[in-house]
C-alpha cells in the first residue's frame, strides 16, 4: 500500500510539472544555429537572459524536494534556500573536505560572477538527481546525467518506483 501511494504522489508532482519531451520545431532550431554561428564567429558570448535559466532551476529543486520526500529518500547532497535563492551542499559539510563553507548556487547572479560555483552546483544536483534514479532501479548512463530533466522523468515513470 505504501508503494503505490508512493507512487500515484510522485506521479502527481510529475503531473503537476507537466515534464514531457519537448519538440523544437525546425524553423526555430534553424534560427538558433544561425545565431549560434554568428556568436561563435565573432567570439562573443551566447547568453540568455538569466530568468530563463533560474526559473527552470528553481521548479527542477522544487519538485526534486517533493520526490523524495514522499520516496523517504536521503540525498549525498543537501538542497536548500537562503532566502529566495536555492542552494546545495554537503548533507554534513566537512571543512577538511571543503572549503567556503561549501554552499553552491543552483542560480546565476546578474554578473555571471558565481559562474564557477554554479556550475558546481549543477553537478552537485544531477548526482542526486542520477542517486535518486539508482534508488528506484532506474540506470542512468555517465554521458546523460547532465541531462537533468530527462532523468527526472526517467525517474517518475520507473517501473520500481517507490520499492
Amino acid at each position: 500500500m505504501t508503494v503505490g501511494t508512493r507512487r500515484i504522489l510522485v506521479k502527481e508532482v510529475a503531473s503537476l510539472f507537466e515534464l514531457k519531451p519537448g519538440v523544437i520545431e525546425e524553423e526555430e532550431q534553424q534560427q538558433q544555429n544561425a545565431v549560434l554561428m554568428l556568436d561563435h564567429e565573432d567570439r562573443m558570448p551566447f547568453t540568455y537572459p538569466k530568468e530563463e535559466i533560474n526559473a527552470p532551476i528553481s521548479l527542477v529543486v522544487h519538485m526534486l524536494r517533493l520526490i523524495v520526500h514522499y520516496l523517504g529518500i536521503k540525498l549525498p547532497f543537501k538542497i536548500f534556500q537562503k532566502g529566495i535563492q536555492p542552494y546545495i551542499r554537503l548533507e554534513t559539510p566537512n571543512s577538511k573536505l571543503w572549503r567556503n563553507n561549501n554552499k553552491m548556487p543552483l542560480f546565476l547572479d546578474k554578473e555571471d560572477k558565481n559562474l564557477r560555483r554554479f556550475t558546481i552546483g549543477m553537478a552537485m544536483l544531477n548526482y542526486n538527481i542520477a542517486y535518486l534514479c539508482y534508488t528506484q532501479g532506474v540506470r542512468i548512463p555517465l554521458s546523460e546525467v547532465p541531462n537533468t530533466l530527462q532523468s527526472l522523468m526517467a525517474c517518475c515513470h520507473a517501473p520500481k518506483l517507490g520499492m
